[in-house]
């Protein structure tokens, strides 16, 4: 686990480079953030666990809304 975050780090630096390059509204920057995410989450639960989070996107929510959430801080499928 320490190396998945240590390899998120590095590239989650690398993406905001070019996150950077692009207005906070514009669909690159958004798309960069996502990819981030996705890449955090593969890192740490593993890339089975993150295509069953895809397949069982349930929750109704958008993905920009979804997005939004998780940006926060909260991730909309915890069990509460």
């Amino acid at each position: 686990m320490k190396r998945g975050i240590q390899i998120f780090e590095e590239d989650s630096k690398i993406l905001e480079s070019i996150a950077m390059r692009y207005g906070p509204e514009s669909k690159e920057y958004a798309a960069l953030m996502h990819a981030s995410m996705a890449l955090l989450f593969v890192l740490t639960e593993g890339n089975e666990k993150f295509m069953e989070h895809i397949v069982a996107h349930e929750s109704g929510l958008t993905p920009e809304q979804r997005a939004h959430l998780l940006g926060m801080g909260i991730d909309p499928d915890a069990d509460l």
